[in-house]
């Protein structure tokens, strides 16, 4: 059991927040480096109270019993001050905006142990096959390392036997291939010849536990990982005999160019097809759309009669693909408040569309007499299967509105709003590309004009014009637009960014922090919180749509919400028992969007209360390597 430091609450090993205070269970693990002289740190050397700093800050943790482990359980520490920054923040920011940076003269690199070098220069461009490092120091005896804790993900051995894909062997080997290359300037090569030291993410992409380096000025020959692949062959499962082959070779030494070994990966893993898919048909899957409001509590129509639940799409769009979710069930997600764009570094390897999946529900909240969110999904998925393997093709529509004008009329702007953008979209984007940022201005421009025109046929002024927010997202396969007016967001969540707000609200608090005005005095304003832009009041000379394109690199859980969500911070608040999880395949979209209303609900409620969440996951295109 794990102890809640904050409330003293004893939680499962698997919880990542307290389920009884709600604060987050963050856990690192222990790296410890002695010196010369020292032997391994032992529990009985700490403090009295279990602390591994001064600070009061790392509390050592019982760690979960690892079955069939040889060796000793590791030391994990859980942070009672998982609100603070990690002490290395600014040297990894700068690391990762300049990955040539010399860590001997940076200034910010002054007194950092070397220990913690090659986590920090190779999270840019190989996360997240590196484990994330968040702190590290030295004292006489010993050099201590904080880092992500990966010590129940499924290893690489396991993974190798339980996964009968030969393609995904191949990929393996080749992702090895990228890590000896960039482990060689920081003399941790070794780490790929230790079998406890490869484990698999819920992507199955080949991750690292940590690093080991050895105190070497060369690279170790190449001979050495070759004899390590001819153990995981050993254990069976068959690959192609041009990959027995070439394993054979390097582990011989006849083989020692590493470009070599990858373009024969390369090309084993063009002429190996996937299994099942020979002169496959295309699958489709697609017109599964959800429009509704608060009236639909549910968020869903019955099965029967009604659209696909999303968890069910979830598994439609991935039937060609093994499930492994169930192996990382307990797996820990560290989370990251960093800075950088959607775009996140990820491990150089090529990625594709592995699925896609909403949910989206709306309530009418604890304060208002009725419902004047609207809001709309719609997900297409398109499989294409061969010889060469299969590529899934993703196209998907997601708007919410937040209507506006008393009595009816938000209720009627909102509805208005979503279906002129429906009908006009469907019109308007059949490509096989987002439509252009021309396209996407007149579509909001004619949803403007259909409620602006009603506004002039009833001869309505100030707030008894109707109008309504918009957020609005198009997904073709790893790209979205954004389109927003108002204050309903856009979240994005993953795994290296965190939570981040795509969208900026329109609104008077914010066009003065825009202009250059302190927040504090920006949001003192009495009318802070008044709209400067909405659909329907204005012509649309005075509208001025935010529109963005992203491309998405790594999965990611999207969150578009209107004010009843997003007003005091709520997200933000509650990333972990709420929003971390979902981004899982295993977690149930709907009922994550079902506690999120239910939290607003406790901790706002005041206004109208709608989500939809979209999860996007990728896998790595072993295709792409050919090319």
């Amino acid at each position: 059991m794990l102890t809640c430091p904050f409330c003293e609450f004893e939680n499962p090993d698997s919880q990542r927040s307290c389920e009884q205070c709600g604060q987050p269970l963050q856990r690192w693990r222990v790296i410890d480096i002695p010196g010369p002289a020292a032997t391994a740190i032992a529990p009985d050397e700490l403090s009295s109270d279990g602390y591994l700093d001064c600070d009061r800050r790392y509390r050592l943790i019982a760690s979960p019993a690892l079955p069939g482990a040889a060796s000793p359980a590791p030391l994990v520490v859980i942070d009672c001050q998982p609100e603070a920054d990690s002490p290395l923040q600014a040297l990894q920011a700068a690391w990762l905006d300049t990955p040539a940076l010399d860590p001997n003269t940076h200034p910010l690199a002054a007194g950092v142990p070397p220990e913690a070098y090659p986590y920090l220069a190779l999270q840019a461009d190989y996360f997240p096959a590196i484990p994330e490092l968040h702190h590290v120091w030295r004292t006489p005896q010993r050099t201590l390392l904080l880092i992500e804790d990966r010590t129940i993900w499924l290893p690489l051995s396991t993974g190798w036997l339980a996964i009968d894909e030969p393609l995904q062997r191949i990929q393996w080997l080749f992702e090895m291939t990228l890590l000896w290359q960039a482990l060689a300037p920081w003399q941790g090569q070794a780490t790929l010849l230790n079998p406890q030291r490869l484990t698999l993410n819920e992507n199955s992409l080949l991750c690292l536990t940590q690093i080991d380096a050895v105190g070497r000025q060369s690279p170790l020959p190449l001979q050495v990982l070759g004899q390590m692949w001819q153990t995981l062959l050993s254990r069976g499962q068959d690959l192609p005999l041009k990959v027995q082959t070439l394993v054979s070779d390097l582990s011989e030494g006849t083989v020692t160019d590493i470009k070599h070994v990858q373009e024969t990966l390369a090309e084993a893993a063009q002429d190996y097809p996937l299994p099942g898919l020979e002169g496959a048909a295309p699958q489709w899957h697609d017109d599964v759309d959800h429009e509704l409001s608060g009236a639909e509590v549910n968020g869903f129509a019955d099965e029967e009669n009604g659209p696909i639940p999303a968890i069910a799409r979830a598994a439609v769009a991935d039937d060609c693909d093994l499930d492994t979710d169930a192996a990382f069930d307990t797996q820990e997600l560290t989370d990251d408040d960093g800075t950088g764009l959607i775009e996140a570094p990820t491990m150089v390897l090529p990625m594709k569309l592995a699925g896609l999946d909403d949910a989206g529900q709306s309530h009418v909240g604890q304060q208002r007499h009725h419902n004047e969110d609207w809001f709309f999904s719609q997900t297409q998925l398109h499989r294409v299967s061969g010889p060469q393997g299969s590529v899934m093709r993703a196209k998907g529509l997601y708007i919410l509105c937040d209507g506006m004008g008393g009595h009816a009329s938000g209720e009627v702007a909102s509805q208005l709003a979503v279906r002129t953008l429906r009908e006009y979209l469907s019109q308007h984007w059949s490509g096989d590309r987002l439509p252009e940022q021309d396209v996407l201005y007149q579509a909001v421009f004619t949803a403007n004009q259909a409620l602006f025109d009603i506004n002039q046929s009833n001869a309505t002024s100030g707030i008894g014009r109707m109008g309504t927010t918009l957020v609005m997202v198009l997904v073709h396969n790893l790209e979205m637009a954004v389109v927003h007016v108002g204050d309903s967001r856009l979240y994005s969540y993953s795994k290296r960014v965190g939570l981040r707000q795509l969208t900026l609200d329109h609104e008077v608090g914010q066009r003065e922090i825009n202009r250059g005005v302190e927040p504090a005095l920006a949001y003192a304003r009495p009318d802070a919180y008044q709209l400067t832009q909405a659909l329907g009041p204005r012509s649309k000379e005075d509208l001025t749509p935010s529109i963005a394109y992203h491309e998405i690199t790594e999965d990611t859980l999207l969150v578009l919400c209107s004010d009843g969500l997003s007003d005091n911070d709520l997200l933000e608040r509650h990333v972990d028992s709420h929003i971390s999880e979902l981004l899982s395949s295993r977690a149930n979209l709907i009922s994550g969007a079902a506690h999120l209303i239910d939290l607003a609900n406790e901790k706002n409620g005041h206004d109208n209360i709608t989500a939809i969440l979209v999860r996007i996951k990728l896998q790595p295109d072993m295709m792409s390597m050919v090319e």
